[in-house]
This record gives structure tokens, sequence and C-alpha cells, in this order.
């Protein structure tokens, strides 16, 4: 009996406190909403937005860089390689430039672009510089508006490059933020998951083939590349279209040849 009576004793002790903790637990709580309302009352809706919506200059700029640098590779993508294509073939509507080109029959074509990933970078570059510079300034004026003094160069310094799987993107842009406080940001950096290294090395390989031979067997990239799937269409006038697409990401990457070319009507052995 003295057992089951120390044993019910201790049972109540144990539910007791149990109940103050979970009360203890519920006050923290209470509290804790009680100074997130009052934050929410006293300060600044624009100081808010800043703080949890994360609409620094800073990372505005990086959002700019990365967009300006997403649609400048799907232009370069569906053209060959070039944001403003000058020797091109038109194909649904696009052109595509030549990677490899003569306008003449029965001789190889000649490399157009001897240094693509070089050329790439630079064009995307360029792209990505123009458009930051609109984009840069129309955030000064947001922020300044909104009591914020910043200082920044009036044209940033883009370097872009390519690597496996990635487009890397820096800005040198002096940012000076100031109100209150100042931040200084020497660079702003942006990272674009992209297919586009890999199609250059591609590309490379089978405008060189054609350079070479006139033509590539596209079953032997897809072979050692089984994520990568190689299209090649032929027409009258003896141009190659290609066409690489990744089968995870559905990235894609166009280009146009010209190698070895023989008259309509003709064919080889």
């Amino acid at each position: 009996m003295r057992g089951s009576k120390k044993k019910r004793i201790e049972m109540n002790l144990f539910l007791k406190n149990k109940s103050r903790k979970g009360q203890i637990t519920i006050f923290i709580i209470l509290a804790i909403c009680i100074v997130i309302v009052l934050f929410l009352l006293f300060t600044k809706k624009s100081d808010f937005v800043t703080i949890f919506a994360k609409e620094s200059p800073s990372l505005q700029m990086e959002k700019c860089i990365r967009d300006s640098a997403k649609e400048g590779i799907g232009i370069l993508s569906l053209q060959g390689g070039s944001i403003n294509p000058k020797n091109v073939y038109l194909y649904n509507g696009s052109g595509i430039s030549y990677i490899c080109y003569t306008n003449q029959y029965y001789v190889p074509c000649v490399m157009q672009k001897p240094m693509l990933k070089e050329s790439i970078e630079d064009e995307l570059k360029n792209y990505v510089q123009q458009k930051s510079v609109e984009c840069f300034g129309k955030i000064k004026q947001t922020y300044e508006s909104k009591g914020y003094v910043i200082f920044m160069s009036d044209s940033p310094n883009i370097k872009v490059e390519l690597i496996p799987n990635n487009v890397k993107v820096v800005a040198d842009v002096n940012l000076e933020i100031s109100k209150e406080t100042t931040q200084v940001f020497k660079q702003i950096r942006a990272d674009i998951g992209s297919d586009l290294y890999d199609f250059v090395m591609i590309t490379n390989s089978i405008a060189n083939f054609e350079a070479r031979y006139g033509d590539s067997e596209t079953m032997n990239y897809m072979y050692f590349n089984p994520d990568l799937k190689v299209e090649k269409k032929t027409r009258s006038d003896g141009t190659k279209i290609y066409i690489l697409t990744n089968r995870n990401s559905l990235d894609k990457f166009f280009f146009a040849t010209r190698s070895f070319a023989r008259p309509s009507g003709i064919t080889g052995n």
C-alpha cells in the first residue's frame, strides 16, 4: 500500500512539473509573438522590406546580373554562339551562325571562330555589361529615393568564364551604400547553371571534323556522352544544322557548318 501511495505521489509531481513546463513554453511563444508585432508596428515599411525581402542594392544588382546573363545565354545558344550573328543560315526563323564555313563547292570549310569559348565569353560579357548599366541605374535611383546614398562605377567591369555546368559572372562595381551605416562592395558575383561549356567543347570537335573530313559522325558523341543528343540536319545547299541537347536539362545549342558541299542534285559515293 505504501509503495502504491508513493508511486501516485511521484506521478502527481511529474504531471505538475510537466504542466508548469507547458505553461512556460506557451508564455515564451506569446512573448515572441508580442515582440514581432511591436517590431512590425514601429519599423518603417521600407526598412522592413529591405531586411526581410532581401531587397538590398547589392542583392538587386546580383539579380540584375544573373537575369541578364541567363537572357544572353539563351540568345547565344539559339544563334550559334553570337548575340548579333552576321554569317548565318536562316533556320526556323532564326539566324544560326556558321562555326565552320566555305561558300565554294568541294573544298573544306574554314573555322570562323577558332577560339569559340573565348568568343562566347566576350559576347556574353558585352551583353551583360550593356544590360547592367541600365539596370544598375534604376536600382540606384530607387534606393536614393528611400534615403540611401549610393556611389558606384558608371559602368561595371564584367568578367565571364565558362566552366563545366556553370557560367561564372563577376562585376567590379566599387559599390558604396550609406544610410546610418556604410557598406562597401567591391564585386558582385553570380553563378548560372548551364551546359554551355560542354556544348562549346562538342561544337569545336564537330567543326574540326568538318574542316578536315567534311562531315562528322554524331553517334560517336552520343556514345561517349549518354546525356547528349546530337541532331544533324543537312540542307539543299550543303549547309548542316547541328542541334545539341542535354537530355536531362533540355538545354540546347544550335550551330551551322558548310564543308565539302556539292551542287544540288549531286551526291557522293
